[in-house]
């Protein structure tokens, strides 16, 4: 059964004669004002539906609302509301109104149950507007808007506090023509309110917001490893426990109205059918904002939203490319450990060869490395270069693979007088040309405290490969499963460290299994392995 909010609008009076100005804002009223009704219902998301799985209503808060405007139009120019008859132009006359939401719907608290808000409106006699867009919990800043106008804001998800942003669902007609704005006819303006009441118009909304639900199969736990550590002759089995998640190239904005391309096919090269839904009003697909990810870094301590936890972010369907990744992603974060789940194990990598401890790492870098690097208190008693003597630096988030971890001098060793054996004698050499020797060693990966993670692009609902294979589109859930994980992943040596990108070492093989399920709140759900 339908659940509407009703708006019954009382628009405004008509002028005798008007005419448009050159700029094209608002007509000139030089006549008699006469008041008349006009009823908006607003559907909310796809309450309508049956639930079939595919769509979700969502939390009482995603569905609140804190405020309401509707906005009019002539044929997408702003349409004034707020003429008091004291003037005669309106340009610059607000073409909005706020719904009421107090006095008798004061327990109006979602888009479900609102009913019968009344709004006065002024409209010119023999001349009325023809669109509605309705905008909820977002407040305008400018007096007017034409449609165009409106479609350039550039609005925040919104939150609990404030609600989530929602306006015009958007879609494409069977003429493939734009539908961002509600049709409204002389049909649906009347002298009174109950005889409004009786032939309302519907707009639907939905959310700007898209949504991400994290989860895991075997509470996060996965068996990823066995590490055989030659210096202390020891075997570890190894899980990798998830930590929780970030996303990583998400918006925090949107278009307030959502844009489409009427022309986009249905087929395999753009990726799904029925990106159009015309019965249901809705739209799959959207245009995204092309500049300005507020979110393109990342560390491993920070910003984690834990298993069976979600975030909100906003569109992006921007196309990926070899120059430039800018797919919207899950960053996994997760933790080497025992069977227990807890105690963490520190899994190093050199040379191709795992180890359990930086210590046990520093051992076999030192023992490679004593033959050519001494130190010497007389010049004449050289010692080579033991594990005391070194350390872990990591390279930096500016670096190129910045999960890798190279070798300095440490601070207790700096005093010492260094020599490099070569060409059959001893050659006293700087510290600090030591350093940039050692930087120059094979640089070794270390899971610090078991630290890793992994990382998977949000797939929508195209085929592989298309257009529309990945991708986040505005009033959808990603229900993103982890139903397995492969390897160690990319190490972190710094939890506090802003990684710039995510990095994927192409030597190890490290994925997520995962399924995506998405609600829209049209849900995409499917499993992933890392």
């Amino acid at each position: 059964m339908k659940k509407f909010l009703v708006l019954a609008l009382a628009a405004f009076a008509f002028a005798a004669c008007s005419e448009k100005e050159e700029n094209g804002n608002q007509p000139v009223q030089n006549g008699e004002l006469e008041q008349s009704y006009v009823a908006i219902t607003l559907a909310a998301d796809d309450l309508t539906r049956a639930d079939d799985g595919k769509y979700d209503k969502g939390r009482d808060e995603e569905r609140a609302v804190k405020s309401a405007y509707v906005f009019f139009f002539e044929d997408g120019v702003a349409f004034p509301v707020a003429f008091d008859g004291t003037t005669s132009t309106n340009t610059g006359v607000q073409n909005y109104i706020r719904v009421d939401l107090t006095g008798k719907n004061e327990n109006m608290n979602n888009v479900s149950d609102v009913k019968d808000a009344v709004l006065v409106l002024q409209k010119y006699k023999g001349e009325y507007p023809n669109q509605v867009v309705a905008v909820l919990n977002w407040t305008p800043t400018e007096n007017s808007y034409n449609l165009s106008q409106l479609q350039d804001v550039i609005s925040s998800l919104g939150n609990d506090d404030n609600g989530y942003v929602m306006s015009n669902a958007v879609y494409a007609n069977g003429n493939k023509e734009v539908v961002d704005a509600v049709a409204l006819t002389a049909a649906n303006i009347a002298k009174t309110e109950e005889v409004a009441l009786e032939n309302p118009i519907t707009i639907y909304v939905e959310r700007v917001a898209a949504k991400v639900v994290f989860s895991s199969k075997d509470n996060g736990k996965f068996k990823v490893g066995k590490v055989e550590d030659t210096v202390d002759n020891t075997e570890t089995t190894v899980y990798a426990q998830i930590k929780g998640f970030e996303l990583y190239n998400d918006y925090q904005t949107s278009y307030l109205i959502k844009r489409i391309n009427p022309n986009w096919a249905d087929d395999a090269n753009f990726g799904f059918t029925n990106w159009n839904d015309v019965d249901w009003f809705r739209s799959y697909w959207a245009t995204s904002l092309s500049t300005g990810f507020p979110n393109n870094s990342f560390d491993w301590n920070n910003n984690v939203t834990e298993l069976g936890g979600y975030v909100y972010c906003g569109e992006n369907t921007r196309k990926w490319s070899a120059a430039e990744d800018v797919r919207t992603k899950v960053i996994v974060k997760a933790q080497l450990v025992k069977e227990d789940g807890t105690t963490p194990v520190e899994v190093v990598n050199w040379w191709g060869k795992d180890y359990v401890g930086e210590g046990n790492l520093l051992k076999v870098v030192a023992n490679t490395l004593k033959n050519t690097y001494f130190t010497s208190e007389d010049g004449a008693n050289f010692v080579g270069l033991t594990d005391k003597d070194i350390k872990c630096v990591v390279r930096g988030p500016q670096s190129t693979n910045a999960y890798e971890v190279y070798f300095v001098i440490s601070d207790s060793s700096k005093p010492k007088k260094w020599y490099k054996y070569e060409n059959g004698k001893y050659t006293e050499i700087k510290v600090d040309e030591l350093n940039k020797e050692l930087s120059a060693v094979q640089p070794a990966r270390v899971y610090k405290e078991g630290m890793t993670y992994y990382w998977l692009d949000i797939k929508h609902l195209g085929k592989e490969g298309s257009t529309t294979e990945y991708g986040v589109v505005r009033n959808h859930v990603y229900q993103v499963n982890i139903t397995d994980i492969k390897g160690y992943g990319t190490p972190v040596y710094d939890g506090n460290i802003d990684f710039v990108t995510p990095e994927k070492p192409v030597d190890i093989n490290s994925f997520v299994a995962a399924q995506i399920n998405i609600l829209s709140w049209r849900v995409v759900a499917n499993d992933y392995e890392i």
